[in-house]
């Protein structure tokens, strides 16, 4: 068999003070290798440079034709980046470095940035960068495109404690006002299996923006694999965060969609975290799709957007979907998005999909869940939204749930829990058909004053509908809760309180429906309550109970 090896090397290795420093580097490889089992090796690397608006540009490009085994493995690397402590870098206000990494690749098994451990040492390819100044420009992409019968992009080995030798893009940026811009682009086609991985990791600091961004695209007589992870750390003040995930997949066999978009913003003042995600799958298997977004610690003044959306074909469909906001401070607005379908083919299709959010008030929020199921087998949905928020608060909270399946299970919440000044919308739809065994379906409304001091006016408005069609026993639990007691300790206030409950059931031999618009009211609070109810049902055997039911707290 025969062998070609090409390796490219380069490296500048620079010691003194930093008035010794080059203000300016540029590194270029380029490599083209056609033959049989093929292995191309490239590193450009500099331990420092500085300087006024110093500039660093890294690009490897490595081509490869093979008919055997293909191996690529490109570094980039601007300063010593270790996952303990990073050392030198570069220096200077107003830095500009740019790191670029090209692969394509033809053969059998093709493996692109494999990091490996052995003796002790590693061997991590990617884009690393430690960035030390203010307005500074860091750019990191990562692009990958292979054809073989089996590809792996990105693949990591296991060295412990829940750690993973990833090829990614790592920055290090220490400095106000800078811009951080990491993409990560892969596409594979293989006539087996399909390993596609992408990691972004970013650690600004005040006034500073990262942009992270990965797109998968995979299609695979068998298998396909995916994972994504966008993770940023901020440090300081005046921050914007913007995380994206893109992911295709068409396999023969199954399919599996994981990820997560995160950002930690330290309790800083935020100005913005935008995160979205957006998955695909069609698969002759099954099909398991996993994404969470998470906002972590906002601070005041920030606007947060997330939003997930999936789809997916296969035998038997599993999705699990969630969005996460916290802030400690008040000052907020905030939105959050699930929408996923899934078609299981053969088999049933489970959906969960879960919004959180935490706040301490002064708040513009909403929170909407949108699923829908097909499946020839049972169909199982989950939805739920929940709020621990303050005052001066208006929220509004939607779960539309939507299944056609032998059997079909539905349960969808929505929570909140509030104090003064607050205006709560909740509402829940529901529609299902059953061709079998029948419907279960749960839903509630919650809301709560837990948080509720003094005199204030709020509005809580709740609203459930749902419909259930076919199978041979067949359940509707809808409920409405409004707990207006918790301010006992304190000042009255007013309450304005709708709830409106709708249900139709029509069920074969059995239906069970049962509704209820409830409220807690401690006696000195004022305002005004109005229910209405609306329950049909229709089987051989039938069973109603509906209330509307106010309960005076002394």
């Amino acid at each position: 068999m025969r062998y070609l090896i090409i390796t490219a090397l380069v490296l500048v290795l620079l010691a003194g003070t930093a008035a010794a420093l080059p203000s300016e580097v540029v590194q270029s490889i380029e490599a083209t290798a056609t033959g049989g089992d093929l292995y191309q090796g490239a590193s450009n690397y500099v331990y420092e440079a500085g300087g006024e608006a110093a500039v660093v540009t890294q690009t490897i490009a490595l081509s490869a034709e093979g008919t055997g085994e293909v191996d690529q493995a490109a570094l980039n690397e601007a300063g010593d980046v270790d996952f303990e402590e990073g050392e030198g870098g570069i220096y200077g206000d107003g830095a500009v470095v740019t790191q670029s990494t090209t692969m394509t690749a033809t053969g059998t098994d093709i493996w692109q940035n494999y990091g490996y451990l052995s003796d002790e040492s590693y061997w991590l390819p990617g884009n690393f960068a430690i960035v030390i100044g203010n307005n500074a420009v860091v750019s990191q992409s990562l692009n990958m495109d292979a054809t073989g019968e089996n590809v792996w992009q990105n693949w990591g080995e296991y060295f412990g404690e829940g750690n993973y030798f990833w090829p990614s893009n790592i920055a290090e940026v220490y400095g106000e006002g800078t811009t951080t811009t990491q993409t990560i682009d892969q596409t594979a086609s293989a006539e087996e299996y399909v390993w596609q991985m992408g990691w972004n990791l970013a650690d600004p600091d005040a006034g500073s923006l990262a942009t992270q961004s990965i797109s998968q695209a995979a299609v695979a007589g068998g298998d396909i694999e995916q994972q994504a992870a966008n993770d940023a750390y901020f440090y300081g003040d005046g921050a914007v965060a913007i995380q994206s995930v893109l992911m295709d997949a068409m396999a023969g066999g199954f399919a599996y969609q994981g990820g997560d978009n995160y950002a930690d913003m330290g309790n800083y003042e935020t100005i913005m975290v935008d995160q979205s995600a957006t998955l695909n799958a069609v698969a002759g298997d099954w099909v398991n799709q996993y994404f969470s977004n998470m906002n972590y610690e906002a601070g005041s003044t920030t606007v947060s957007t997330q939003a997930v959306t999936a789809y997916a074909t296969g035998t038997d469909i599993d999705q699990n979907l969630y969005n996460q906001f916290e802030t400690d401070d008040p000052v907020s607005e905030g939105t959050q998005l699930i929408t996923a379908g899934a078609y299981a083919t053969d088999g049933d299709a489970d959906q969960y999909a879960y919004n959180w959010m935490y706040t301490y008030g002064d708040d513009i929020l909403g929170q909407s869940i949108v699923l829908n199921a097909v499946a020839t087998d049972e169909v199982w949905q989950y939805g739920d939204n929940f709020g621990d928020l303050d005052d001066n608060l208006d929220l509004g909270q939607e779960v539309w749930l939507s299944g056609d399946g032998a059997y079909v299970y539905q349960n969808a919440d929505n929570s909140a829990y509030f104090g003064d000044f607050a205006d709560i919308a909740q509402y829940v739809a529901l529609s299902a058909i059953s061709d079998d065994e029948g419907v279960y379906q749960y839903a509630d409304n919650y809301a709560e004053n837990e948080y509720a001091y003094s005199e204030s006016t709020n509005n809580v408005g709740q609203e459930i509908t749902g419909a259930a069609m076919g199978g041979d026993a067949s359940y509707q639990y809808f409920i409405n809760y409004a707990d207006l007691t918790e301010n006992y300790w304190y000042d009255p206030g007013m309450y304005n309180v709708t709830q409106v409950n709708v249900a139709t059931l029509a069920a074969d031999d059995y239906a069970d429906q049962y509704q209820s618009n409830w409220i807690d009211w401690w006696y000195p609070n004022t305002g005004s309550i109005a229910m209405d109810m609306m329950g049909d049902a229709s089987a051989d055997e039938l069973y109603q109970y509906h209330e509307n039911w106010i309960e005076i707290y002394y």
